[in-house]
C-alpha cells in the first residue's frame, strides 16, 4: 500500500506508474504487454522495465516465454545476463539456476545447498497478437482478455515498439481533432486529403471503455471513422492500409494500440495491425510490412529529435518515407513537446475535447474507488467482432 495519497486524486497523481502509485496499483490489476514477441528468440533472456519495475523475460527451449523477477535472490545479479538451460535461467553471477516457476534448483558452490528454501517472484505469461503479456499485480491473474477482431482469419503484424520520453499519458489521452494539424504535412505529401478533414467527434462511456464516433457535415460514417477503447490503455480502430505495394487494393487494417508507461517519465506504445489477407499473400504482406517498418525504426527518432530542435521541419521528411513512419515523427514532436503533466500550464479544453474529459474522468472515478476499497467497474469486452456492432 502506498503511503501519504491524496484524499482526493487529481490528474497528476496519475503521473507515476511504480509499485503502490495509484495508476501503479490500477495498471497492475490488468494483463500487460511486456515485448514483442518476435524480439526473444530461444535462448534470449532480456531485462524488460515497465510500470517503474525491473523484469528479466526470456525463452526457453519449449519455445514458451518466461517472466521472473529481474534480480537473483543470491546478490542481486540481474538474471538477463544469465543463461537460458531448457525453460530454467541461471544466474551469471556465482550460478544459481531457477524454474520459470521461481523455485531455485541448483546452488554449485554450496556444500550444503539450501536452494529449496529460495524462491523469486514469477509471473503469469502468455503471447497473443505479437506480444508477450504478462500479470504482474497482486493475487491471482484474472481471466485473459481477447479481442474478436484480432482472433479472425488474416494476417498480423506487431510494429516496432514506439518509446517515447515523456509520460504515458501524452498518449493515451490524445485526441482526434490533432489529426489534420499534427499530420498535415504526412497528408499533404501522400495526396490524402481525407485527412485534412476537419470531424466532430462524438464520445460515451460503455460496458468496455468508450466508443467514439467522428462526424463529417453532409458524409454518411464508415467504420474508419468508429474507434474503440479498452480500460485501461488499449485503443482499436480502422484504417486503409498504407503499406506499400497494397496500397490501392482497399485493405482495412484493424489496429490495436496498448499504451503503458515504461516508468514516470518514459512510455512505450506496442501497435498492432491485423489484415485480411492470409496464405502466402498474408505471408508476403507481412514480410513487406517487416521490412519497410524495420529499416525505418531505425531513423525516425533522430529526424524527430531535429524537427524538435529546429533543424528540420515536419514538411522536409523525405517524400519516399511511409505514412507509417512519419506519422509516427509527427506524433512525437507533439506528445513529447506537451512535456509531463506536473510541468505544464492549465488546460483549456473545448469541444473537441469530450474524449479526453471522459477518459480521465474514467480513470480518476475508477482509481479513487481502488484506493478507497470500493468495488471497481468489471469491464466488458464484447464476444462478437466490433466491426460488426460498429454501426
Amino acid at each position: 500500500m502506498a503511503e501519504n495519497l491524496p484524499a482526493k486524486l487529481t490528474f497528476a497523481d496519475l503521473e507515476a506508474c511504480g509499485p503502490g502509485t495509484p495508476a501503479g496499483r490500477y495498471l497492475r490489476l490488468f494483463w500487460q504487454p511486456l515485448l514483442r514477441s518476435k524480439d526473444l528468440k530461444v535462448g534470449d533472456a532480456r531485462p524488460v522495465e515497465m510500470m517503474g519495475e525491473h523484469f528479466t523475460v526470456y525463452r526457453g527451449a519449449s519455445g514458451q516465454a518466461h517472466v521472473v523477477e529481474h534480480r537473483c535472490a543470491h546478490r542481486a545479479c540481474p538474471l538477463s545476463l544469465g543463461w537460458v538451460e531448457g525453460d530454467d535461467i541461471r544466474c551469471r553471477y556465482h550460478g544459481w539456476k531457477f524454474r520459470a516457476s521461481g523455485q531455485c534448483i541448483e546452488q554449485p558452490a554450496e556444500e550444503r545447498s539450501f536452494a529449496d528454501k529460495i524462491r523469486i517472484r514469477s509471473y503469469p505469461s502468455r503471447e497473443y497478437c505479437g506480444l508477450i503479456f504478462a500479470y504482474v499485480g497482486e493475487g491471482e491473474a484474472p481471466a485473459f482478455r481477447t479481442y474478436p477482431d484480432f482472433d479472425k482469419p488474416g494476417v498480423i503484424v506487431t510494429d516496432p515498439p514506439e518509446i517515447l520520453p515523456v509520460t504515458f499519458w501524452n498518449k493515451l489521452d490524445n485526441d482526434h481533432a490533432h489529426v489534420p494539424w499534427v499530420h498535415r504535412a504526412t497528408a499533404i505529401r501522400k495526396g490524402r486529403d481525407d485527412y485534412l478533414v476537419i470531424r466532430k467527434e462524438v464520445v460515451h462511456e460503455t460496458e468496455y471503455g468508450w466508443k467514439s464516433r467522428r462526424l463529417v457535415a453532409g458524409q454518411e460514417p464508415t467504420l474508419t471513422e468508429v474507434a474503440y477503447f479498452f480500460m485501461p490503455n488499449a485503443r482499436q480502430f480502422w484504417a486503409r492500409t498504407r503499406a506499400k505495394g497494397f496500397e490501392g487494393r482497399n485493405l482495412l487494417d484493424t489496429k490495436m494500440t496498448w499504451t503503458l508507461p515504461v516508468n514516470d517519465g518514459t512510455f512505450v506504445s506496442f501497435d498492432v495491425t491485423h489484415t485480411p489477407l492470409t496464405g502466402a499473400e498474408g505471408e508476403a504482406y507481412a514480410a513487406a510490412r517487416y521490412a519497410q517498418q524495420e529499416a525505418e525504426a531505425e531513423t525516425r527518432w533522430d529526424l524527430a529529435h531535429k524537427v524538435m530542435a529546429g533543424d528540420m521541419r515536419l514538411e522536409d521528411l523525405p517524400d519516399e518515407m511511409s505514412a507509417y513512419t512519419s506519422f509516427a515523427i509527427e506524433d512525437y514532436v507533439t506528445q513529447v513537446g506537451t512535456g509531463p503533466i506536473k510541468g505544464r500550464t492549465r488546460e483549456h479544453f473545448g469541444s473537441t475535447d469530450a474524449k479526453v474529459v471522459l477518459l480521465r474522468r474514467m480513470w480518476l472515478r475508477e482509481v479513487q474507488a481502488l484506493l478507497e476499497g470500493r468495488a471497481l467497474t468489471a469491464w466488458k469486452i464484447p464476444a462478437t467482432p466490433l466491426e460488426l456492432l460498429a454501426a
